[in-house]
């Protein structure tokens, strides 16, 4: 992707990105589809998979929007804190249980809200409190130790680490472990392999049964409820699912320039996936791109709803308004598998 001022390139930012079905047969590369990167946030919805299989969304009687909010990166306004503090209390818990720290909303206008009341966030408050409720709900289920639900070798990120596993068709031991910015373990994958977790979670029937029906309950959620996976305005995971559902398509952004998606094929209703990552970690260089690929693949329509405007390549104006250069997405290195 560039961005051009003055008929000059002016930035260029490159990235990794793999099309595959289920089963990981590659429909697109670009770049070496066996490059390896952490998944960050795109992995939150294969981990909510495996609170389902656990049997602690029925045991804990978790609703689909409370289930959406456990695979999102909410914003962090007043549906999101409230719904993530009743998943809480179904188990008997409270925001002191969770360890993922603290940060100010990613909502704009609800940050701005706090401030001017001179009110601090709480840990409710932190985008990835809804993964980690989920997780604090199977370790309760499972009769485990909940202060160390974070470390690796605690029996929930054993499933959970299962989980990716078998999404992404590859071995536990070949997935690297690092730490994510909330504190959990952060997998990394390659991106053909992150790219066929997304078609199987858009596709669930291809996985085992108990595990299919899980899948199929986060993707129904995510569908159902957008709002909860990042938030009521300015998000592009929200806008994406919604402009892409006649294809069932889900969506989740990560840190440092990843996305991760999934839908199914007009033509053929076979599981698609997607996984996109950028060198340089911008998430302006980003979007742009995945939306290309989404378009080009009848995931989204050619004409896109005005509130994806933000997150296309295109015309770049200056504070008065003035058309000052271009942002444009080339997939002219990429190599489409018919």
């Amino acid at each position: 992707m560039t961005l051009s001022r003055g008929g000059l390139v002016e930035s260029r930012h490159r990235a990794y990105a793999c099309v595959a079905k289920a089963d990981g047969e590659l429909l697109l590369a670009l770049g070496d589809p066996d490059f390896t990167s952490f998944m960050r946030s795109s992995a939150k919805p294969l981990q909510a998979v495996a609170a389902v299989a656990s049997g602690a969304i029925d045991a804990f009687r978790v609703n689909e929007r409370e289930l959406a909010v456990i695979t999102g990166s909410h914003g962090g306004q007043s549906i999101h804190t409230e719904t993530v503090a009743a998943v809480l209390a179904k188990g008997g818990l409270d925001a002191t249980a969770l360890q993922c720290g603290v940060h100010l909303p990613l909502d704009e206008r609800r940050r701005d809200e706090l401030t001017c009341r001179g009110e601090k966030p709480s840990a409710l408050h932190h985008n990835c409190s809804g993964k980690h409720a989920g997780m604090l709900l199977t370790a309760r289920h499972l009769g485990l130790d909940i202060n160390g639900y974070l470390q690796p070798e605690h029996q929930v990120q054993q499933l959970i680490l299962q989980v990716m596993a078998e999404m992404s068709g590859m071995a536990p031991e070949a997935i690297a472990i690092g730490v994510d910015g909330c504190s959990v373990p952060a997998h990394a994958v390659s991106m053909r392999a992150a790219a066929r977790a997304y078609a199987a979670l858009a596709q669930p029937d291809v996985l085992p049964a108990r595990m299919a029906a899980a899948a199929a309950r986060i993707n129904s959620a995510m569908h159902r409820h957008p709002e909860m996976v990042a938030a009521t305005r300015d998000r592009i995971c929200t806008e994406l699912i919604k402009a892409g559902a006649a294809v069932g398509l889900v969506a989740k952004a990560g840190a440092e320039g990843y996305y991760a998606a999934g839908w199914r094929d007009a033509k053929t209703g076979e599981g698609l996936g997607l996984a996109v990552k950028l060198e340089d970690g911008i998430q302006r260089g980003r979007d742009p791109l995945v939306i290309a690929i989404l378009q080009r693949f009848g995931a989204l329509p050619v004409e896109l709803p005005p509130a994806l405007a933000p997150f296309t390549a295109g015309e770049i104006k200056n504070w008065r308004g003035l058309p000052v250069g271009e942002v444009r997405v080339s997939l002219d290195d990429a190599v489409f598998v018919s």
